[in-house]
């Protein structure tokens, strides 16, 4: 009889005295592919996926990683898994508002500063004139060349993105003129990242730049049209409710925000808004999918499922099973902890 000895785990009989300390399991696309193919019988365990086959495979699971992603009754714990949290600055006279990379000031990360300070604020300590790229700030700590940058200029932010810093003098530059003067403490935001467009939208705040909230309510399209004077130009105010529509093609990458007022009343406020966001594309034979590990399993199972007819392949009643399995376990992972409060109904039912 020959024994097999393989490092690390010793002769057959002896305890093992050490973990692995290692907890970055992963896999990559092609490994999902691979395996998929290796489960329905459309490989051997020596043959690896053709060019074509591999690009057929790719397309199904990237479908499949798609359709999963932010469904809040689908799995519980993707809900905590694609959750992000993003800051929505307003305007005096806007309404209506686009969430993504080439959206509106939807601000998801500032180089330098770490959550909760997504974006920098700073006062003006000079006043500056209309026509002129230039303002000085109280401190430039916190900017960085390239962020997009929003100055008050009477009672709106006007946006651009900065140019040049000086920290010597605390000069800033931006990449367009001033459309209107600058007073001396006039509030200064930067930001260097855009969030990507929300499938979701949570919970919203209406946030000032004291970190007070005030929640706002998540309306309907019945409740968002039946507004009277929502889109009236003259009609600022704090907002106390949105409206949100993912709208996503590729013509229109961006999702739709709508205000109960036709604009904010006050700049200075911000929309701090909690959202789930898309999953990341797998592109590349070595991307890792955007999923907690519990998930690997069912993905390999369900892409399993969606390529066995491309290769007259049977789905077998116990790849089934296992498919069911593996989904029900990463479904119930990492569920939303929620509060549940009951209370007594002490009125009189024969009462006035």
């Amino acid at each position: 009889m020959t024994i097999l000895l393989i490092p690390g785990i010793g002769t057959p009989g002896s305890i093992g005295q050490s973990t692995s300390n290692s907890y970055n399991f992963s896999v990559t696309q092609y490994q999902i592919i691979r395996q998929a193919m290796l489960d329905v019988g459309a490989l051997d365990g020596l043959e690896q996926p053709t060019p074509e086959e591999y690009t057929d495979c790719s397309f199904k699971l990237n479908m499949l990683v798609k359709q999963w992603m932010g469904k809040q009754d689908f799995a519980p714990g993707m809900k905590v898994w694609t959750r992000e949290r993003a800051a929505l600055f307003l305007a005096y006279t806007k309404y209506f508002y686009q969430l993504g990379v080439t959206g509106d000031n939807w601000a998801y990360a500032t180089s330098g500063l770490q959550y909760p300070q997504q974006f920098n604020a700073v006062l003006t300590s000079a006043a500056a004139n209309a026509a002129q790229p230039v303002i000085v700030v109280a401190s430039t700590a916190g900017m960085n060349l390239n962020d997009y940058i929003g100055v008050m200029v009477g009672a709106d932010l006007q946006w651009s993105t900065i140019s040049a810093i000086n920290t010597g003098t605390k000069q800033v530059t931006l990449a367009q003129n001033l459309n209107g003067a600058v007073t001396v403490n006039a509030q200064v935001f930067n930001y260097t990242t855009k969030a990507q467009r929300p499938e979701v939208i949570v919970a919203a705040v209406l946030r000032d730049i004291y970190f007070n909230d005030t929640p706002l309510k998540i309306m309907n399209v019945e409740e968002y049209e039946s507004l009277p004077t929502k889109a009236m130009p003259t009609f600022q105010s704090d907002p106390t409710a949105i409206l949100y529509e993912t709208k996503f093609t590729v013509q229109q990458p961006n999702g739709a925000l709508y205000l109960d007022c036709g604009g904010a009343q006050d700049v200075t406020k911000h929309l701090h808004i909690t959202w789930l966001r898309s999953v990341q594309d797998l592109n590349n034979p070595g991307d890792c999918p955007d999923y907690p590990q519990r998930w690997y399993q069912p993905l390999v199972l369900e892409c399993g499922k969606l390529i066995a007819p491309m290769f007259d392949c049977e789905w077998t009643q116990t790849l089934e099973s296992s498919r069911q399995s593996a989904l029900a376990i990463a479904q119930e992972a990492d569920p939303e902890v929620s509060s549940a409060y009951f209370e007594v109904d002490n009125s009189d039912p024969y009462g006035p």
